[in-house]
């Protein structure tokens, strides 16, 4: 047997069995990886779940503040119809009566100037 076949058998004997335990520890290495990937991911939608139920919840509970904040201002809006229309109402009796009030004050100012004519005709003089 030539050297050369002896250093190769020499080689294999010694590094075979080496690497055929390094292959077993690369697979014992995979399977723990694997393993840990496995719990993690299992973490992950574990989380997952929880942060849905918490996004429901929420969801939920800012739906109800909307409808109550809608029906808050819905009867807002009404009480405030309401007032606009007692204060047009009021402002309309208001307009009313300062328009009777023009009226008696031109009537009463036509009147002034009709006597203040008549008492210059008869003559008569006021202190």
């Amino acid at each position: 047997m030539p050297v050369y076949d002896q250093v190769k058998q020499a080689l294999q004997d010694i590094l075979a069995p080496e690497i055929q335990a390094l292959k077993a520890e690369i697979r014992r290495l995979d399977e723990k990886i694997e393993a840990r990937f496995r719990e993690v991911d299992a973490r992950f939608k574990e989380m997952e779940t929880k942060l849905a139920a918490l996004d429901n919840k929420f969801e939920a509970k800012l739906t109800a503040l909307e409808e109550k904040f809608e029906t808050r201002f819905r009867e807002m809006e009404t009480k405030f119809a309401a007032l606009d229309e007692k204060f047009e109402t009021r402002f309309r009796e208001l307009d009313s009566k300062f328009e009777g009030l023009r009226h008696e004050v031109r009537t009463v100012l036509e009147i002034r100037e009709r006597l203040a004519a008549l008492e210059a005709k008869v003559g008569i003089t006021r202190p």
